[in-house]
């Protein structure tokens, strides 16, 4: 009977034709895929050229179009890709780039690219809503929390949280909050770094 010898320490596994799948495996994890939200045309070359200046990396990213403004991103290094992600959102002349990480089992015309983090300052809250609870309680439907920046002497006139919101739905430009003595306020949101988006409607892509 044929026998099959166990991994020895070292030894690479390699898939069908011999492709080695931990070097595939590593630069599948260096890849980024992305979506440009905008129904405009727009010069491809003047896009990779742009978001790569913007960057500023210190190594190179390879950048190739896969679909209809769908683009696969290339690093060569996990700091290069992890500065990119941290550094959301993006944007191309004033036109939003939706990014995310990608699977081995993925095309990347099934990655959901719906969702875009943007720091996000609430005003209008009074001192006795300025807590960290306090905020995460008033945006907790409106996006997911991502982070909410220390406030630790609560001077500031707003405070601010980063959100990943959906970007199919209108961007809120108020609420109305019950205070803590019965009386409603109008707190208001600011977004930082905000794409095209349309005054009617409110949601990014259009204007």
């Amino acid at each position: 009977m044929l026998q099959i010898n166990p991994k020895r320490r070292g030894e690479r596994t390699c898939g069908p034709r011999g492709i080695d799948d931990s070097r595939v495996q590593k630069q599948i994890s260096l890849l980024l895929v992305g979506r440009l939200l905008t129904t405009r045309p727009f010069n491809v070359e003047a896009f990779k050229r742009t978001m790569t200046q913007s960057w500023t990396l210190s190594g190179r990213v390879v950048i190739k179009p896969c679909g209809s403004n769908l683009f696969l991103f290339q690093f060569f290094h996990w700091r290069d890709k992890e500065k990119v992600l941290v550094g959301c959102p993006w944007c191309f002349d004033h036109q939003l780039l939706i990014l995310n990480e990608i699977k081995a089992n993925k095309q990347p015309s099934n990655v959901p690219l719906t969702h875009s983090p943007f720091w996000t300052r609430i005003y209008n809250l009074p001192l006795n809503y300025h807590s960290d609870d306090d905020v995460k309680t008033i945006v907790a439907n409106y996006g997911s929390i991502m982070d909410v920046e220390p406030d630790d002497f609560g001077l500031e006139n707003f405070r601010r949280v980063k959100l990943k919101l959906d970007v199919s739905k209108p961007l809120r430009r108020y609420q109305r909050i019950k205070g803590k003595d019965g009386n409603i306020i109008r707190v208001e949101f600011k977004y930082e770094r905000l794409p095209f988006f349309c005054y009617v409607c409110g949601i990014m892509g259009h204007s």
